[in-house]
């Protein structure tokens, strides 16, 4: 039995080997079916297609652990699908690959701000705006705004929205952003041009449409008031603004 083990085991070893030599001429090369994988991955998770995408995030890093782009997209997908702890072993990994990269720094920036890590979270969207290349400039105020205003901080919140519509004016988060700061504010007219700009290039959202509705119901629009209650009813029936419908007891 000893004997049939150990021929058993020897030719296993030499078709392992076997195996590898064919590989090798076959000329396989592990780092561009790395990329090729990553690349897949990216477009996967960008059409949110998450089980696919982490198929092929993981095997990028099967074949070459020292892939900064699957790294850095992995961490991205395991902190959509809340796994907070993988996530955050990932940005670590990627930024170790690759240190300089802005993006990595915005991204690993979001992650932190949407895990309440508020001042973490700024400083790594803050570095990524020191570089002169980084092109995403206005996404990373915007980014920025919303920390801030997660942290509480309005105040920077609003300065960090401005800057954003700076480098696009069209930026929804930005203008929903300052529109619901202009409303706390009880400048309705402020508020309501941002949140008509708002309209113009984003769908609405429960939250915006809700906003609109508060400043309708402010400025004493009842009619315009009801349609919004109606629309929201119908569009977002399962969003919290609902809720806040039949605690107004708007009807």
């Amino acid at each position: 039995m000893r004997m049939l083990f150990q021929v058993t085991g020897l030719f296993l070893v030499l078709l392992i080997s076997g195996c590898s030599s064919i590989t090798e001429r076959a000329g396989f090369d592990a780092e561009k079916a790395s990329v090729a994988n990553s690349e897949l991955g990216v477009a996967y998770l960008r059409q949110g297609k998450y089980s696919v995408a982490m198929t092929k995030l993981k095997k990028a890093i099967d074949y070459d652990e020292d892939n900064a782009n699957a790294n850095h997209y992995i961490a991205i997908l395991y902190g959509r699908l809340n796994e907070n702890e993988l996530a955050e072993k990932y940005f670590k990994k990627a930024l170790e690959l690759d240190e300089e990269s802005s993006s990595i720094k915005n991204n690993y920036g979001i992650f932190l701000c949407g895990t309440s890590s508020y001042k973490k979270g700024l400083s790594f969207l803050k570095v990524a705006l020191e570089d002169p290349l980084y092109a995403d400039k206005g996404q990373a105020y915007e980014n920025m705004g919303l920390c801030a205003e997660k942290q509480g901080n309005i105040r920077n919140a609003e300065k960090y929205f401005t800057t954003a519509l700076k480098f696009n004016k069209n930026s929804p988060s930005a203008l929903l952003g300052l529109a619901q700061i202009s409303f706390d504010k009880k400048n309705l007219k402020a508020s309501s041009a941002y949140v008509a700009r708002y309209n113009k290039v984003a769908p609405q959202t429960p939250q915006s449409m809700w906003l609109e509705l508060l400043i309708a119901r402010k400025k004493g629009y009842k009619g315009r008031t009801g349609s919004l209650a109606i629309k929201l009813r119908r569009y977002f029936p399962d969003s919290k603004e609902v809720k806040y419908l039949e605690k107004l007891k708007i009807r």
